[in-house]
């Protein structure tokens, strides 16, 4: 599993980037699904510039009928998904629902029905300007797989929600230039710039190399940048990184 999820993780955040239009991020959400052995894969934005609020942007891999189903039932008023996950700032698992509910035990259940897996994980991203976004998963996974399947999701899905978000910004018209990059994602690319691979990276700073790349990684996609050497040039001419010695 683990190596299907890097390969995909890698596939995913290129494939994103090449998105145009909104046919190829629809294509897109059905490959993240497929590449990650999922039942569902969806993404909701709210607080773009342009679209009412009961207009949100709406990119799933959910069946047609489900969608129909979902909006004749109203489920949106009591989907603890949407009603908690744009509320919070850190990933929600579906676990944690109270199901002794009978309306959410209904919505869940008639979900399972039209497709949708029991267990599911719905990560929040909150823009610079009121915009919001919420990509949400879901599989069948057994539970002792799921205790570790779920955290190779949690990693990747918290970088790959940013850029999805990102992407429907520009979608929508919205050309955001992130220039504020996290502490460690500065440390990195102060290494790089020292020369230093991702792997001196990573023992230097006491992480995985994994995780230097995926702090890399996002320090591009802010950047705009192609490369790391890219990314420490733009960096460096906005002031963000020290002087090499």
């Amino acid at each position: 599993m683990s190596d299907i999820v890097g390969s995909s993780f890698n596939t995913t955040l290129s494939h994103i980037a090449d998105v145009s239009d909104r046919e190829s991020l629809d294509a897109v959400m059905e490959e993240l699904a497929v590449g990650y052995g999922l039942s569902s894969a969806a993404y909701f934005g709210i607080g773009l510039s342009g679209r009412s609020k009961g207009n949100p942007f709406l990119a799933v891999t959910y069946s047609s009928d489900w969608v129909e189903h979902y909006k004749e039932r109203r489920f949106v008023e009591i989907d603890p998904v949407i009603q908690t996950g744009f509320r919070r700032l850190l990933p929600l698992d579906w676990e944690g629902f109270d199901r002794t509910d009978e309306r959410i035990k209904t919505l869940f259940g008639e979900a399972t029905e039209f497709g949708l897996g029991k267990k599911g994980l719905s990560i929040p991203v909150h823009g610079r300007h009121g915009d919001r976004g919420l990509l949400s998963i879901s599989c069948d996974r057994a539970d002792r797989d799921w205790t570790h399947d779920k955290l190779l999701y949690l990693r990747d899905f918290q970088v790959v929600a940013t850029h999805i978000h990102d992407k429907v910004l520009r979608l929508e018209g919205h050309w955001p230039l992130e220039r504020h990059l996290s502490p460690r994602e500065v440390e990195c690319l102060q290494w790089i710039a020292e020369g230093k691979t991702a792997w001196e990276c990573a023992t230097i700073l006491g992480l995985s190399q994994h995780t230097v790349r995926y702090y890399l990684e996002s320090a591009r996609h802010k950047l705009n940048a192609t490369s790391n050497t890219h990314a420490v040039s733009i960096a460096h001419r906005a002031g963000l990184l020290l002087p090499p010695l």
